[in-house]
Formats: structure tokens, C-alpha cells, sequence
């Protein structure tokens, strides 16, 4: 791991001390950024909160089989090569993204029995966006040679694309100044923070994914902040909020338990704290290298966020094709789910890694319109399908395995 030392004397530092001081991520320091632009921001949480209550009175009466995309787009902030996220990066950290909130993250079989049976997904695909606001082709990663940006300083918001068509993920290299002592933080849904374009999830970029500029070994947990993050931006807040007392995170099935800072190991950090047993491996607690799992409230709470004004025109059908996700928007929920089979990283740039429990006959990679664009003989549980040298797009895979035919999608981008 590059600059592990320093990147774990950082860690204990932000340990101590925010252990002792407010959370940069804390409901109150949320607010308190967001009041910046937005002086009524209070009482717009609170409407939020009473539509919400609301959602979840009638929430039997909604599509039980509704998916969700949201179009992304990545603002990177370097100073020559120092910080300079690449591609391959940045679809990394979206793959741990996509697959934390559905349920295909490798803890996703691991979780303490006591909380197994509450586990939720959310049938959510975070899509890279494809065009810009002008219509144009993108990659959906915008490069900004900036060194006082890289440390998250001067109004990065200035770079914005419109926060009612686009998630907006902003990546200085440390978001609170160098040396870094803390990773991400992210906005609550308001609809005036999003009408003046002061919305999305601010990341350092040396702990999204797994790169050459990630200080994060592949599989390490610690990706998994971003799953942290967007479920702020989906209105959860921490399940230590407000400790033993009141209403907490406002979601039944999280039990109350108190925080203590940036927890660098182990899941049972805080364990009956408040008299009852803590889910360490849920997303929104801090111990961050065992992140495993939303609950079903959760997922209800956030399903809640989606109807939101400052969240619903971003996964509407007409958005979707204004950004060029519109076909994560039919049929995602695929056989992608099957654990019998792992294809990654995906969306992929150069190469796609296909692992499979059993020996893989055949593999068939379909366009969109249904034209067959490659066949190959496997023969093996492990293959490597090389895609550097197919367009950007949607592309659907067949695979024979074990007599079973087997399909899913992925996406090129270049």
C-alpha cells in the first residue's frame, strides 16, 4: 500500500480527534455547510422529513419492482500528475459504489446473524454519464489543473454541471486540506442547494476506488466511505446520531449506539454501547474498514429521499436520455445478482474479468440491437475479455456455464 504509514498516522489522528470534537460529517456540520448558500436550509430538512414520515406510512403502495439510475459526472482536481484520478480509478470507485447499495459486495455474505435478516438493497445504478449539458459526448470526468483546488480551496462549486440533470461528485486530492485528516462529506437533498447548483459528495481522490493514485489496497473496505456518503446525499444520517437519546437516525431498525471517531478495525467498535447490540457493518456507522450493509429501513428512508423535488427529475426517463443512461434504465435488474458469476470491473475501459463457480463454455457479447459482436471459447472458471478496442456503450454478454445460459450487461467507456 503506497504511503501507508503516513495514511494510518492520519487515520488515528482523525480518530482522536474527532473522537473529541463535531464529525466533519456530523448532521450539524451538514447543515452547516449547507446553510452557506441556503439560510433556510433548517426548515427545508424539516419538510423534507414530514414528506418522508409520510412515504413510509403508504410506502406498501409503491412499485415493489422500481429501479433507480442516476446520471454521475466526476470533477477531478490535480496538480499536474499529483492527484490526477485516472479513468480506470474512477470506475473503480463506482463499481464499489454500485455494488455496496446492491447487495454484491463480497461482506454482503458475512454480516453478524443478529442483523442478517434486516439487510437492504436498493436497486440503484450510479450511470457515468455519457453526455454533457450541452448535449455533447463525454466521458463524464472533467480534469481541472488547479493546485489551491486540489486541497478543496476557493468555490469548486464553479465547475458544477446542473445539479437537477447530474450527481456531482468533486475530487480535490485531500477535502480538508493537506495533509488530508478526513475523506468525504456530502450534502443532504434540498432543492434549493440543487436550483443553485451547491449540491453532491466532495471525496478525496486518494481513497476513492483502487489506482495508482489510491493509498487503498484493492477489496480494502475503506472504498466503501463512498457508499457512506451517497447514502447522506440519500437523506440517512449516521445510526450514532445523537447517541442513546432521541430519535437517532430516525429508521427503526438501526439500534441506538454511540460513535467514537474513525474506527480502523473491527465491526463490534462500540458494541452495546446503549444497552443493545451495535450494527458495526452498517455503511452509515464508522467502523470503516468493515462496511457491509444497509438495513431495510434504511433502503425505505432513501427510497423516501428519491421522491424528493431535489432528487426525482435526476433518474426520470427524459433525464436519463438527456444523459445518455437511459439504457441502465431498462432491465438492469438482471442476472447480475446470480453469485455464480462476477464480471468486473464494470463499467470497464480496457479489460473485463469474468469469474464464474463453474467451468464457462462460451461467451457471446451482444450491442444493444441485438448484433453479435464477439464469441469466445472459454473452457475455465476465469477469463479475461480484453473490450479496449469496442466503442463506448451498452453491451449485453451471454455465457454458457454448467448447461446454464447466463446474462448481464456491461458498459465500455473510453
Amino acid at each position: 500500500m503506497k504511503n501507508k504509514i503516513t495514511f494510518l498516522f492520519l487515520l488515528f489522528s482523525f480518530s482522536f480527534l474527532y473522537g473529541q470534537t463535531q464529525l466533519p460529517c456530523s448532521y450539524e456540520a451538514i447543515v452547516e455547510r449547507m446553510s452557506i448558500n441556503n439560510p433556510n436550509i433548517e426548515e427545508e430538512l424539516k419538510e423534507n422529513e414530514k414528506f418522508i414520515a409520510d412515504f413510509l406510512k403508504h410506502k406498501d403502495q409503491r412499485d415493489p419492482t422500481s429501479e433507480y439510475v442516476i446520471p454521475v459526472v466526476m470533477h477531478v482536481f490535480h496538480d499536474g500528475d499529483d492527484g490526477m484520478m485516472g479513468m480506470e480509478q474512477a470506475l473503480s470507485g463506482l463499481e464499489v459504489l454500485n455494488n455496496d447499495f446492491n447487495g454484491l459486495n463480497d461482506g454482503w455474505e458475512t454480516i453478524d446473524p443478529a442483523f442478517d435478516p434486516i439487510k437492504g438493497t436498493l436497486d440503484i445504478t450510479f450511470c457515468l454519464a455519457t453526455i454533457d449539458p450541452d448535449g455533447n459526448p463525454t466521458t463524464g470526468i472533467n480534469y481541472y489543473d488547479d493546485p489551491s483546488a486540489m486541497l478543496n480551496q476557493g468555490n469548486l462549486f464553479q465547475h458544477a454541471w446542473d445539479n437537477r440533470k447530474y450527481l456531482n461528485i468533486y475530487f480535490p486530492k485531500y477535502t480538508n486540506g493537506a495533509p488530508s485528516d478526513f475523506t468525504a462529506y456530502a450534502y443532504y437533498p434540498s432543492e434549493a442547494n440543487v436550483l443553485n447548483n451547491t449540491d453532491g459528495i466532495f471525496y478525496s481522490s486518494i481513497r476513492w476506488g483502487y489506482g495508482e493514485h489510491s493509498e487503498l489496497d484493492e477489496g480494502q473496505d475503506w472504498a466503501s466511505v463512498c457508499s457512506h456518503e451517497a447514502g447522506h446525499w440519500l437523506n440517512l444520517r449516521h445510526t450514532f446520531e445523537f447517541g442513546c437519546n432521541g430519535d437517532g437516525d430516525y429508521v427503526k431498525d438501526t439500534p441506538l449506539t454511540l460513535g467514537s471517531g474513525i474506527e480502523l478495525q473491527g465491526c463490534n467498535n462500540n458494541d452495546f454501547s446503549c444497552d443493545v447490540q451495535t450494527n458495526g457493518s452498517n455503511f452509515m456507522d464508522y467502523n470503516h474498514d468493515c462496511k457491509k450493509m444497509f438495513t431495510q429501513g434504511q433502503v425505505d428512508r432513501m427510497l423516501a429521499a428519491l421522491q424528493l423535488p431535489a432528487r426525482n427529475n435526476l433518474w426520470s426517463y427524459e433525464n436519463l436520455v438527456a444523459t445518455g443512461c437511459q439504457d441502465f434504465a431498462v432491465g438492469t435488474k438482471d442476472l447480475a445478482k446470480d453469485k455464480s458469476i462476477q464480471v468486473f470491473p464494470n463499467p470497464a475501459t480496457n479489460e473485463v474479468q469474468i469469474r464464474a463457480q463453474a467451468e464457462m463454455q462460451e461467451l457471446a457479447l451482444y450491442t444493444l440491437d441485438g448484433t453479435l459482436v464477439e464469441t469466445k471459447n472459454i473452457n475455465s472458471m476465469d477469463y479475461t475479455l480484453t473490450v479496449d478496442h469496442l466503442d463506448s456503450g451498452i453491451y449485453f454478454y451471454k455465457i454458457l456455464s454448467n448447461n446454464k445460459m447466463m446474462n448481464g450487461k456491461i458498459m465500455i467507456v473510453k
